[in-house]
């Protein structure tokens, strides 16, 4: 099974593949370490509940750079050692479906985040603290590890499927639908709820007209116990902040949209790959020869693992804050 790699499909694209993961590899490490220290020296995004499932995020694509694309590469290149590929192949297996899953669980509760922030406007710092995201991430971890830890332990499969399989971490029917079910196709519709609700609610406020600060003004001044310049400022000041507020909502609603669009473009290809190789490869894949199968894994792969750039670049370019931090820390540390 690790021979297929270089043997079907020659050294040339043996050679491009493993050089573009390793040069993926470091991107994501770069981009993502570097978004996590502009955040960490931030007081002023840390002060955002929110952005801690953000952080989260950014950390579960870093352990894609660092452990599961290099994983990845050394189990194509791997040479014939068996408790080697036994190690390869299984820390591929389990860090692949944690940093999946935990993926699509931060996705999720940005949404719900979005999805509070907008339903409850008023209670949202109440409902959403610093601590309680903090306890739900740990808590998001512990649930996901503990699944995904699960296949390490399942029955053993027939001596016919063993030889075929150099791994230990095999996942059985049961175990996938559940994971599929639970932990991926209703996580999708929650998401696809919440900003269909929130971008009804967004279109339905446009619709309301709102008074612009000269109206107000005109009114203001127009009532003779209103005059006193400190109450006009203070009207003023009131007007001006809501309108920041709600442009800085929406920017952060624009994020949070695009990283969920982002991670449903990259990774859906590896599920629908996945669903359909786990319960109909002899039929679906019949016409397939074995070239154009490691080809078709790879750009697979490979565009799951480039979601690992999505958050840190669509946070660099969308966050205002964030892009200041950035111009702070280049001029500091780089120029």
């Amino acid at each position: 099974m690790n021979s297929t790699f270089g043997s079907t499909t020659g050294e040339p694209f043996k050679y491009l593949s493993v050089v573009s993961l390793c040069l993926l590899a470091v991107a994501a490490i770069t981009i993502n370490i570097l978004s996590l220290v502009i955040i960490k020296k931030s007081k002023k995004i840390l002060s955002r509940p929110s952005i801690h499932f953000t952080i989260n995020l950014l950390f579960v694509d870093l352990l894609q750079g660092i452990f599961v694309i290099p994983i990845y590469v050394a189990k194509k290149i791997n040479i014939q050692n068996r408790s080697g590929d036994n190690f390869i192949c299984d820390s591929f297996r389990f860090s692949y479906m944690i940093t999946y899953y935990m993926s699509i669980f931060c996705v999720l509760l940005i949404g719900l985040d979005r999805y509070i922030a907008t339903t409850f406007i008023f209670k949202y710092k109440a409902l959403v603290k610093v601590k309680y995201v903090k306890i739900i991430v740990i808590a998001l971890w512990v649930y996901v590890v503990t699944l995904c830890s699960i296949p390490f332990y399942l029955p053993e499969v027939s001596p016919q499927l063993l030889s075929q399989d150099e791994c230990f971490y095999r996942q059985n029917t049961v175990w996938t639908i559940a994971m599929l079910v639970i932990n991926c196709f209703v996580p999708y519709i929650l998401i696809l709820y919440f900003y269909k609700y929130i971008i009804k609610h967004i279109q339905d406020t446009e619709k309301v007209p709102i008074k612009k600060a000269s109206d107000v003004t005109q009114n203001v001044l127009a009532i003779p116990q209103m005059k006193d310049v400190q109450k006009f400022n203070d009207i003023n000041n009131i007007i001006c902040g809501n309108q920041k507020k709600t442009d800085y909502t929406k920017n952060i609603i624009k994020i949070s949209i695009l990283l969920s669009t982002c991670y449903a473009f990259f990774w859906t290809p590896s599920i629908v790959y996945y669903i359909l190789s786990k319960f109909c490869r002899d039929k679906c894949f019949l016409n397939l020869n074995p070239v154009s199968q490691t080809y078709l894994e790879f750009a697979i792969k490979f565009l799951a693992f480039l979601n690992s750039l999505s958050a840190p670049i669509i946070y660099c370019f969308t966050d205002k804050e964030f892009r200041l931090r950035f111009k702070s820390f280049k001029h500091k540390f780089i120029l």
